[in-house]
């Protein structure tokens, strides 16, 4: 409304300028060529008298024709002066009409700025539809799309106003807004749920979530407090233990880490791939933290054996992101290309500690016990297939096994594969 009274102001002042003084301008050139006719008047009047005079002798003949003289030359200038009546000013007809076109251009602009009908029109279905997109969303909808969804935020904002201490429709928001890539405006929405319902499980899972996508240092900082805080609602929540071991690693709370990994295994069968992949991490931070590698929570198999992979320093900067390692035991005469054991992770800092034992078997009948000498290959691979491809990074070592005991050794990544 602002915006309309200044445009408004704006509108009088050019009004005045282009349209009011042409004819006030007009109003003055018609008093001076009336004050002009009047003068005509008087010397013609004047020059009567002075006849009159020299007939009653009161003039003699040569005084009357000396002041007839100065009169006639006073009547030729006024009738040689510019008659600003009888043409009409060009310019004030421009300026009118230019007055008149800016009326017209600055009143529709003003009307459609301060109507903006569009958005009207917008709101109003994002009023019609907030219903039926919320089933939707609470259904799963994959055909959503963005329009779908901002229409959805702008109605459930309206209803907010009606009902701010709505917790679900807050938390709702801040799923929206997040989904549609507004995360301060996701933040603000899901901590004003947790005004109303602050032990939500739900809510507080999202607020973590949408804190940790600034990537910034203080909101990673809340967010590792709300996941404490959930696992202290829910000590069995599994997502917050694996989204708090991560978060905790970012921080460099590598103990916090290693907790919340080893809390974490306890919930995965040993059949799951992921069992595979939270041991190994358990392992590295417990290799990082200096604590004995006996400690970590995986059952003990009957022959293992456990693997501290590095890399040369030349070979570092050449690692390509998104990678994987791979490291695998195969026997040793090459009769059986199979491995017998075989362990497939995100590619991480080096060192890195793997342990490989019957639980990595790719096959039930064909188990690490079954070797006694083993080959032992580690491989950045790029493309995620254990089979060997041109320009990955491998290294590899011989080692005899123990039955029923554990084997430490080292392998050096020194070669890239042609």
């Amino acid at each position: 409304m602002t915006m309309f009274y200044l445009c408004s102001a704006l509108f009088a002042v050019i009004f005045v300028l282009f349209v009011v003084f042409p004819w006030l301008k007009k109003s003055t050139d018609q008093s001076v060529n009336l004050n002009t006719l009047t003068n005509k008047s008087l010397i013609k009047q004047r020059l009567d008298e002075l006849q009159d005079e020299q007939q009653q002798a009161l003039l003699s003949d040569a005084d009357r024709q000396q002041s007839e003289n100065e009169l006639k030359i006073a009547l030729l200038d006024e009738v040689k002066s510019p008659n600003r009546l009888t043409t009409q000013d060009p310019k004030a007809s421009i300026a009118i009409f230019i007055g008149a076109i800016l009326s017209v251009l600055v009143g529709g602009a003003v009307y459609f700025q301060a109507n903006q009908i569009q958005a009207i029109e917008q709101w109003q279905q994002a009023q019609q539809q907030t219903s039926s997109l919320g089933q939707r969303m609470l259904k799963g909808d994959e055909s959503l799309n963005l329009q779908d969804l901002q229409h959805f935020a702008l109605g459930l904002r309206t209803k907010l106003r009606d009902t701010p201490q709505d917790a679900t429709g807050w938390m709702l928001l801040g799923r929206v807004s997040g989904a549609i890539n507004r995360v301060d405006s996701a933040i603000q929405a899901f901590e004003k749920s947790l005004q109303y319902d602050p032990n939500n499980i739900g809510t507080l899972s999202s607020y973590a979530q949408a804190l940790l996508m600034t990537g910034q240092e203080q909101q990673v900082l809340q967010a590792k407090r709300v996941l404490l805080h959930i696992l202290s609602l829910e000590p069995d929540n599994t997502n917050a233990m694996g989204v708090l071991a991560i978060v905790a690693t970012e921080l460099g709370d590598k103990q916090l880490a290693l907790e919340n990994w080893q809390r974490l295994l306890a919930f995965i069968p040993q059949t799951d791939p992921n069992y595979g992949a939270v041991n190994q991490r358990i392992l590295q931070l417990q290799l990082e933290l200096g604590q004995v590698a006996a400690q970590s929570p995986q059952v003990p198999s009957a022959t293992s054996v456990t693997v501290t992979v590095n890399i040369k320093q030349d070979l570092q900067t050449q690692l390509p992101k998104g990678a994987f390692l791979f490291v695998f035991a195969q026997e040793t005469t090459g009769k059986v290309r199979m491995p017998a054991a075989v362990v497939k992770m995100p590619l991480a800092t080096f060192p890195i500690v793997v342990e490989l034992s019957n639980n990595n078997a790719m096959m039930p009948n064909y188990t690490l016990s079954q070797l006694q000498q083993a080959k032992l290959v580690a491989r950045v691979s790029v493309d995620g297939d254990v089979a060997q491809s041109p320009g990955e990074f491998q290294g590899e070592t011989v080692v005899n096994l123990k039955p029923n005991e554990t084997t430490q050794t080292t392998i050096m990544i020194d070669r890239e594969v042609q």
